[in-house]
């Protein structure tokens, strides 16, 4: 009995880790798709046209913008894996959703 328990709390932590290690490889990806279309799109005009007259868009709102919104997302993305593993898949949104409007 003791070791039956052992297995199911050692499988609902592997799949809650494994979970985590899911939402942090997203949330990395997040932030790494969003630097990388801050430096293809106006990163690229600056670096392309050398005679500095793309040197402003840099100091930009865009700049000032993206990197908050990368990182506060990655949390996000954080935080909701880390909802899905302690829930462990058993978060039915549409039965939830069917109950709310029935």
């Amino acid at each position: 009995m003791l070791m039956q328990k052992f297995k199911t709390s050692l499988r609902l932590f592997g799949t809650f880790l494994l979970r985590v290690l899911l939402g942090i490889g997203a949330a990395y990806l997040w932030i790494v798709g969003l630097a990388f279309m801050g430096r293809s799109t106006v990163g690229r005009l600056s670096d392309r046209y050398m005679d500095g007259r793309y040197d402003s868009l840099r100091d930009t709102v865009f700049f000032d913008i993206i990197y908050p919104v990368g990182w506060y997302g990655a949390w996000v993305l954080v935080g909701i894996t880390i909802i899905w593993g302690f829930s462990q898949g058993k978060l039915d949104i549409r039965r939830w959703l069917r109950k709310r409007h029935s």
